[in-house]
């Protein structure tokens, strides 16, 4: 007698087989992209150049939030007190003047001086060469030998011959240079007009990405948990911002004030060494050092008297920022120790340049916080309580 056996079903069975499949289907991807490391590496890069403006955007409407609910408090609220569903309308378009304001500012006062300084270096370079090489010749003509036998040798068969190649080459191929850089500020406007446009979709959109956000975090975990990953992504959020608005604020300030005292003491080049400073001040513990070598560098060139003054200058005024500015304006914001500190502007300067540099930090502070809760929550499930040692 035949059996009738009818197919049935088993939910368990059946999602245990579609957990297996997707991991060995990450599996294999993560092993492809390991052993052909190469082809892995280019498809990130060309990824990077796509994501890069969306990045950008995000990092301007993420510095900007703050500054839009400043103006919806203290103006827009005032101005619209019956209309609220416009008060975020306003402060947003209030922000981007101001924004586009501090930009135009910048390219009709500052740009220009910054131009004129690098112009005014730049003709200096052929005096400073002659200076160099009448020294050369004057010592030749007195018969003292300035220079070791065998480093004057290399300068005269391998090192001029070179510049002489480098120079040469230079010139023959100025024109695709040219084309190159053009090109690349081409794309550069570009990027930054598209993250521009983003930046302003993200800030309108605030509200409805954050809800969006809050709903996936729902649907993936259950309640209580959802709630303890959202507290803990606005902890981060908290870290993040408090040392990016701070460390701006700070590096303005320091910018502000070397010009002042740049402006006091009768230096040259004003402009141009004090934003130097105000930007590099963004980098912790090397950007004052960063900022002060081409300032130095510079004023060396001009008067080795005005040089030392600027250094004098610039350690005063790194001090002021480290013992009573910086504790005053960022405080404890990222809890991050020294050496984690060294450890991030290593690694973010490394594989992102000067933004690496400037960004590490708080994303290095984040992790330290979050594998910090981690550790903290499983200490707690096992009920082991730790001592801290002098």
């Amino acid at each position: 007698m035949a059996s009738n056996h009818k197919f049935e079903s088993n939910k368990k069975y059946f999602t245990i087989s579609i957990y297996t499949t997707v991991v060995i289907l990450i599996g294999c991807i993560i092993f492809r992209f390991i052993t052909q490391w190469s082809t892995t590496s280019k498809f990130i890069s060309q990824l990077w150049g796509i994501l890069f403006p969306f990045f950008m955007g995000f990092l301007i409407a993420y510095i900007l939030n703050p500054v839009v609910s400043f103006f919806q408090r203290n103006v827009s609220a005032k101005i619209l007190k019956n209309k609220p569903d416009k008060q975020r309308g306003l402060a947003i378009l209030i922000s981007y003047l101001v924004m586009v304001g501090c930009i135009i500012i910048c390219l009709r006062f500052i740009i220009p001086q910054l131009y004129d300084s690098v112009r005014e270096l730049s003709l200096m370079i052929p005096d400073i060469y002659k200076s160099i090489n009448s020294i050369f010749e004057h010592y030749r003509e007195n018969g003292t030998d300035m220079l070791p036998g065998q480093i004057a040798d290399m300068i005269e068969t391998k090192t001029l011959p070179k510049l002489f190649e480098l120079t040469n080459n230079l010139l023959a191929n100025i024109v695709p240079m040219l084309y190159e850089a053009s090109m690349s500020f081409a794309k550069g406007l570009f990027n930054v007009f598209i993250a521009f446009i983003v930046s302003i979709y993200m800030t309108i959109d605030k509200f409805i990405l954050k809800d969006a956000g809050k709903r996936v975090v729902l649907a993936i975990f259950n309640e209580n948990f959802s709630y303890r990953v959202l507290r803990t992504l606005k902890d981060c959020h908290n870290i993040f911002s408090s040392f990016i608005i701070g460390k701006s604020i700070d590096s303005l300030i320091i910018g502000l004030l070397a010009f002042v005292a740049m402006t006091i003491l009768k230096l040259p080049y004003t402009v141009l060494i004090s934003v130097i400073i105000g930007i590099t001040n963004m980098i912790p513990y090397f950007g004052p050092i960063i900022g002060a070598v081409p300032g130095a560098f510079i004023l060396l060139i001009v008067s080795p008297m005005k040089c030392l003054i600027f250094v004098i200058m610039v350690f005063i005024l790194q001090q002021f920022d480290g013992l009573i500015l910086g504790p005053k304006i960022l405080g404890d914001s990222t809890g991050v120790r020294p050496l984690l500190i060294l450890f991030s502007i290593t690694v973010g300067g490394a594989y992102f340049g000067p933004l690496g540099m400037f960004l590490g930090v708080p994303f290095f502070a984040t992790i330290q916080f979050l594998i910090g809760n981690w550790v903290d929550y499983r200490l707690y499930k096992k009920n082991i309580k730790l001592e801290k040692e002098n």
